[in-house]
């Protein structure tokens, strides 16, 4: 007998909620929230299941930033809070908790070839699935996931790791953001709040101090702002090494699989070889990562479906 599951892909900024079917992953009564709109994410569960016939619906699965292995979970880059034992009861409905880009990263292990870019020619052999593969996502924060061979799963909390400064300009914008931050972690740069911190050290490296939104960054980029511009070049080029880190400290030789929803937005800007030069820039490993094969997901809700999967 088949089941109704609600599933909720929980991020910084958006809630996302949708109906499936167990055993399918074909998603219903889709829908996004703001995080801010609700007092908790307990009022949100209940506001959806009100507004979209929450009758007959038999468990929760929910996607969440952060360590899930506690009972208490306080989301990441989100004011909400919520002790795993307390949301089953009050909802009274078995619940799962997966880690976000533990989400990710089911989806991905059985992802079609048709929603996947890949950056150039050099695609998975057919001995994939002897190496992890890295699933890596810039949104409102940074999310870092790995498949081990066996399709387990390994989550972590990697978008907190220290920024490696490459070249002089990146050493003078880690100088400028620790102005602001006592410790600048890559998700500082690598996420849509970093995207404006980029903004504002290239800016103060110009003696222009200015502040923008992402989404303004992004417009200003489009119309000829060169910090603007500078600052998506810096992401990405940040973005590539990085990539190309966690593959090195991860051993993820069969691939990276580049999710979240910053990269789709400044795709336009995204310069695959350029990508690929930076990825590859690690001293004695650049032949090895110049073998591994980059994709980026063009997927509609990789989270949620994971989800579904989980």
């Amino acid at each position: 007998m088949t089941e109704k599951v609600l599933i909720g892909d929980i991020g910084g900024t958006h809630a996302r909620f949708a109906l499936v079917q167990t055993g399918q992953t074909a998603l219903s009564a889709l829908v996004t929230y703001q995080c801010d709109h609700f007092d908790s994410l307990y009022s949100a569960i209940q506001y959806y299941l009100r507004a979209h016939g929450g009758q007959g619906v038999s468990r929760l699965c929910l996607a969440v930033p952060g360590p899930v292995n506690l009972d208490q979970i306080q989301l990441v880059n989100n004011h909400w809070s919520f002790s795993q034992e307390a949301l089953e009861s009050k909802l009274n409905l078995p619940l799962k908790c997966i880690n976000d880009f533990d989400a990710q990263a089911l989806y991905v292990k059985q992802i079609p070839d048709k929603e996947l870019f890949w950056f150039d020619a050099v695609r998975p052999s057919e001995e994939q699935g002897s190496c992890p593969r890295l699933v890596i996502g810039a949104g409102t924060g940074l999310g870092v996931s790995a498949i081990m061979p066996g399709g387990e799963l390994v989550p972590s909390e990697g978008g907190h790791i220290a920024f490696a400064p490459y070249d002089e300009h990146q050493i003078r914008i880690l100088k400028v953001l620790q102005r602001r931050f006592k410790r600048v972690s890559i998700e500082r740069i690598l996420s849509g709040p970093g995207l404006e911190n980029l903004y504002w050290a290239n800016s103060i490296l110009l003696n222009k101090e200015r502040c923008k939104t992402a989404p303004e960054i992004t417009e200003g980029a489009e119309n000829g702002d060169e910090i603007a511009r500078k600052s998506i070049d810096d992401f990405l080029d940040i973005f590539a090494g990085v990539c190309g880190d966690f593959v090195l400290s991860m051993g993820a030789w069969d691939g990276v699989y580049i999710s979240g929803g910053i990269i789709p937005k400044i795709r336009p800007f995204l310069s695959p070889s350029r990508f690929r030069q930076r990825f590859i820039c690690k001293g004695r490993f650049t032949s090895v990562c110049s073998e591994i094969p980059i994709a980026l997901l063009t997927s509609n809700e990789p989270g949620l479906r994971g989800c579904a999967l989980a």
